[in-house]
């Protein structure tokens, strides 16, 4: 099939599936281990231990596999796992390092089985190398990267290196510190794969498409029935390209939610040196890419929003005047006068403490007793004046009569 015939399909595929069209079972890529391996020749360490090689492919679809090598020599390969792909720090891998992932990404580009016995025969001078040692000597040369282990050196039985393995791991080491690396590309992510907290009154993202594939992507969303897809602009969007960025729109009154956006591509490139570890954290052997393969790919991103709680909106009613308003009622143990003008604010003035709130009400009885005494003795000098004030009217009006 053509390139452009291929990215012709790939349109129609990817317009299919925004237009909510179900992909056969086929385009669902499983990544998992395949059985059976390719052997490769037993290689000495510097230590004097020995280890097997092999060459893995981890099958990205139905009928689409792609060669690859162990990433960790002291971990083993569950072949149930499910694999996808991994950037290389966090993934578990001993040295995960940029200059790691650089090194073996260049290995992994240049030795078999990207790059023909034949070639590497006349690159490394290893005239006499086979398929079992090209995969010894460049599954040697990642471990020295990824685990920092070396070859024993030697041609004799006592050494167990044939030299045609040591002449393709040595052109390896010297190409990798030569020329350097970089890190292969996701073949489709989005960026970021979360989003937390989003105002749902506004444009979620911008997300960002990172595909190998040089077609269109599609991308829709599910979980937000109203959600849509846009540009910058607020204009519909089903199909975007590598490097191209979106956002998730919804209506202003959307109440808090999640959501999951998707993007697929069918004709992205699987490069030499992209990292595979176990899906969902699984452990498993790590492992590394040794060729390209075009394959579909599925990438999601999670979003979950939630709105701004709203403004407390002042009272438009204005304040009634002092003489409108209704007599409080606190308290009876309130309403007793108090014997002298505190110094002290009011409430309305200032809030107390909790402190002062407790102390003010430890004294109330205190006050209250001290007024109750002092009313008592105003009313009994009342009482005795007003009766002096009599006796001396009947004593004067007495004395009158007998005048």
């Amino acid at each position: 099939m053509s390139g452009f015939a291929r990215r012709c399909l790939a349109a129609a595929a990817a317009l299919a599936i925004a237009a909510g069209v179900p992909l056969p079972a086929s385009a669902e890529s499983i990544t998992r281990v395949a059985p059976d391996p390719a052997p490769g020749a037993t290689v000495r360490l510097a230590d004097g231990s020995a280890a097997e090689t092999s060459l893995y492919r981890l099958m990205a679809g139905e009928d689409v596999a792609v060669d690859a090598y162990c990433a960790d020599i002291s971990t083993s390969v569950n072949p149930r796992a499910a694999y996808t792909e991994a950037e290389w720090d966090g993934s578990g891998v001993p040295r995960s390092a940029p200059a790691a992932s650089a090194a073996v990404s260049w290995i992994t580009g240049h030795s078999y089985p990207e790059v023909g016995l034949k070639t590497l025969r006349t690159l490394s001078g290893a005239t006499a190398l086979d398929r079992e040692q090209a995969i010894a000597a460049t599954q040697a040369a990642v471990w020295h990267h990824t685990n920092g282990v070396n070859l024993a050196r030697g041609t004799g039985r006592q050494a167990g290196n044939a030299a045609s393995t040591l002449d393709l791991y040595d052109y390896l080491l010297a190409g990798a510190e030569e020329n350097g690396g970089a890190e292969p590309g996701a073949t489709l992510a989005l960026a970021p794969a979360r989003v937390e907290g989003a105002d749902p009154a506004a444009a979620i993202g911008p997300l960002t498409v990172e595909t190998t594939s040089s077609g269109p992507v599609a991308v829709w969303v599910r979980g937000a029935p109203n959600g849509r897809i846009t540009d910058g602009e607020g204009g519909a969007v089903e199909l975007v390209r590598d490097g191209e960025e979106f956002f998730l729109r919804l209506p202003p009154e959307t109440p808090a939610g999640v959501a999951t956006v998707y993007a697929r591509v069918t004709d992205a490139e699987v490069r030499p040196g992209r990292l595979y570890a176990g899906k969902d954290g699984v452990r498993t052997q790590p492992l590394v890419a040794a060729d390209h393969v075009v394959t579909s790919a599925t990438a999601v991103a999670k979003v979950d929003w939630v709105p701004e709680a709203p403004a407390a909106e002042a009272d438009p009613r204005p304040e009634p005047p002092e003489s409108a308003r209704p007599p409080a009622q606190p308290d009876e143990r309130d309403q007793a006068p108090s014997a002298a003008p505190s110094a002290r604010p009011t409430a309305e003035a200032s809030s107390p403490s909790p402190e002062e709130v407790v102390v003010a009400e430890d004294r109330r009885p205190d006050e209250h007793l001290a007024q109750t005494g002092t009313w008592l003795g105003t009313l009994l000098i009342l009482g005795l004046a007003l009766v002096a004030v009599g006796a001396a009217v009947l004593y004067l009006a007495r004395r009158r009569r007998s005048l």
